[in-house]
C-alpha cells in the first residue's frame, strides 16, 4: 500500500508491479434538474480524486441510490450521462450495484493509474511553492439557493458548465510541470482541503482573498440567506488554524468553507514553474487563478 487511509489524501493507492492503482469512490444528490446532466457531473466528480492524484483513470461501477418511484427515463438518463463522461475520460464501465433509496444519489467507485514517482499528495507541498486553483468556487451556496427557488437558472448554469468540466487536463499539465502535492475542492470547501495539506506537508498557505474567482451568484445566495449542511462544519474543521489578516466580513469568509461540487484542483507548484503552468491551464479553457503561496511556518492557513 502505497497511500492508505491514515493520510486522508484523495485516493488510496496500492502498489501492482511498477505501477500504483488508485481506487476511490463518492457520489452525490443531484445539482440540477437535467437527469443527463447530472449524471455526466456526477461522475465528473467521481473521477476527480484520480486526477488528483495525478492518475488516469481506468475503469469505474456505478452506484445507483435511486428512489422506486422514479419518473420513467430519469434512471436510464443519469447513468447515460455518466457514460458519456467515462468515453470523454476514456475509461470503461464495468457494472454497477443499484438499491432503492429514499433520496436520489448516484456516483462512480473508480479505479485509475498512476506511475508512483509522479504522484499528487497532500505532503507534497514545498515553502516557496505557488497555489494554484483551476476552478472558480461558489457551488455549494448556488446549488442550493437554485433548489430554493432565491437563485435562477442564469446564477447555476455557469456553475454547471465547470462542474461538468473534468479535471483530466488539468492534472495532466500539473503532472507535466512537476506538481507533487494537489488536492481537488470538494466537499471541505476552499479552507478544509488546503488545511489537510498545509498538516501533512508541514507548512504554512497564505491565501489571497482577492485573487479568489467566485461563480456568479454565489454572493447574492449568501446575502438571501442560502447556506449548506456543510457550512459551518467546514468552518469549526479550520477554527484555530486560519489567520484572517484582511478582517473579512461574515458574508466573505463564507466562500472559504462553501463545499463544492465537482470543484477544481488545488495545485502546489514551484515558483519558476508556476507562470507556465498558470499560462497552460488558461490556454486549455481552464478559469484558473494563482491564489496564494506555501511558506515555512506552523501548519495553518493565513488569508490576505
Amino acid at each position: 500500500m502505497l497511500v492508505g487511509p491514515e493520510t486522508g489524501d484523495d485516493a488510496g493507492v496500492f502498489l501492482h508491479g511498477r505501477d500504483g492503482l488508485v481506487a476511490t469512490t463518492d457520489f452525490i444528490t443531484p445539482v440540477c434538474d437535467d437527469p443527463h446532466r447530472f449524471g455526466r457531473i456526477a461522475a465528473a466528480n467521481s473521477l476527480s480524486d484520480i486526477w488528483a492524484m495525478g492518475a488516469r483513470p481506468l475503469f469505474a461501477l456505478n452506484i445507483c441510490c435511486f428512489p422506486k418511484d422514479l419518473p420513467t427515463g430519469v434512471a436510464s438518463e443519469i447513468l447515460a450521462g455518466a457514460a458519456a463522461t467515462l468515453t470523454e475520460a476514456g475509461a470503461a464501465l464495468l457494472g454497477g450495484h443499484s438499491v432503492a433509496d429514499s433520496d436520489l444519489k448516484f456516483g462512480l467507485a473508480a479505479v485509475g493509474l498512476v506511475d508512483p514517482g509522479r504522484m499528487m499528495t497532500h505532503d507534497g507541498a514545498r515553502a516557496g511553492d505557488r497555489i494554484l486553483l483551476t476552478k472558480p468556487l461558489g457551488t455549494g451556496v448556488i446549488i442550493n439557493g437554485y433548489r430554493a427557488g432565491k437563485l435562477g437558472a442564469e446564477s447555476l448554469e455557469p456553475a454547471l458548465v465547470e462542474m461538468a468540466r473534468l479535471n483530466a487536463e488539468a492534472s495532466r499539465l500539473a503532472v507535466a510541470a512537476g506538481v507533487r502535492a494537489a488536492t481537488d475542492v470538494t466537499g471541505f470547501g476552499l479552507a478544509g482541503h488546503a488545511l489537510k495539506v498545509a498538516r501533512r506537508s508541514g507548512v504554512r498557505l497564505r491565501l489571497r482573498h482577492a485573487a479568489l474567482e467566485i461563480h456568479p451568484g454565489f454572493h447574492e445566495g449568501v446575502a438571501k440567506g442560502v447556506t449548506t449542511g456543510s457550512t459551518k462544519p467546514n468552518r469549526r474543521f479550520v477554527e484555530g488554524s486560519l489567520d484572517d489578516r484582511v478582517g473579512l466580513a461574515p458574508p466573505q469568509r463564507e466562500i472559504l468553507f462553501d463545499p463544492q461540487t465537482s470543484g477544481g484542483l488545488l495545485l502546489f507548484v514551484g515558483a519558476g514553474e508556476a507562470p507556465g503552468l498558470l499560462a497552460a491551464l488558461l490556454a486549455s479553457g481552464h478559469r484558473a487563478r494563482e491564489i496564494g503561496e506555501a511558506v515555512a511556518g506552523p501548519p495553518g492557513l493565513e488569508i490576505f
